[in-house]
């Protein structure tokens, strides 16, 4: 067995079991205990286990985020974090592009204010404030992804919406989202925002994540993808260099 199948064999088994020991890893795997060990030391550097006397066990479930769910009362949370991503993800836009603004995002809502006057392009978006703050841009041809309103975050979530999605291919998507981490991947704590969330980045050549530095290594009960199929990270320069080295070595771009 070659030694990626051994790591990937020692996850999926961890998983199940949550606790294993060298010994028995040595007989299935029918490599020796120095293998194993090494093994063992990767997979623990890498952060996807905890090494213990005689063996190894699952990590301890990452933290939920702490973030208020309803706009309103996140709009007033980390305002000049999320200024600062929005300003990092300007110079990525350009003209002729087809973008899908995630909608209940407050920090893609500052992306909208900042648009630039002279930007040309086709913006899907299911998010009313977005398609309302847009609606004086003469340059952004808007168009809303119509169905049922999700109140608490001014915007459309549901299978028509899904739909829609399906006949794009966007350029380019930002999403907001609620939790991130670099093994569970992007999360969300409702089921139907995040299967919308997956078909935006599903559906785009090139998908970024805004996210500020208090939602990195949390993770809710949805997943919206994995943390390698994002193209891009735009966070804060809060996040310590040692949690941010071990999202850099997934190969994602972080900026």
């Amino acid at each position: 067995m070659l030694r990626e199948e051994r790591l990937q064999y020692i996850l999926q088994k961890l998983a199940l079991e949550k606790r294993l020991t060298s010994v028995e890893l040595s007989v299935e795997l029918q490599v020796s205990d120095d293998t194993i060990r090494r093994d063992l030391n990767e997979l623990a550097e890498q952060g996807l286990i905890k090494k213990v006397h005689g063996g190894a066990m699952t990590l301890p479930p990452a933290p939920k985020s702490n973030i208020p769910l309803h706009y309103e009362t996140r709009k007033l949370y980390a305002q000049e974090e999320k200024k600062i991503l929005a300003k990092k993800v300007l110079p990525i836009l350009e003209n002729g592009q087809v973008i899908i603004l995630d909608g209940g995002s407050t920090t893609n809502f500052q992306v909208a204010q900042m648009l630039p006057p002279d930007l040309q392009a086709t913006i899907y978006t299911n998010s009313l404030l977005i398609a309302n703050e847009l609606i004086t841009h003469e340059g952004i041809e808007i168009i809303m992804l119509g169905g049922k309103v999700f109140k608490n975050i001014y915007a459309t979530v549901d299978f028509k919406v899904i739909e829609a999605l399906q006949e794009i291919r966007a350029d380019i998507c930002l999403i907001g989202i609620c939790s991130i981490h670099r093994e569970i991947g992007v999360t969300n704590p409702y089921r139907d925002e995040a299967l919308l969330k997956r078909k935006m980045v599903e559906n785009s050549k090139q998908a970024v994540a805004l996210v500020t530095s208090d939602k990195i290594d949390t993770a809710e009960n949805y997943l919206v993808c994995r943390y390698t199929d994002l193209d891009i990270l735009v966070t804060d320069d809060k996040v310590p260099q040692e949690v941010l080295s071990k999202y850099e070595n997934k190969g994602v771009k972080i900026i």
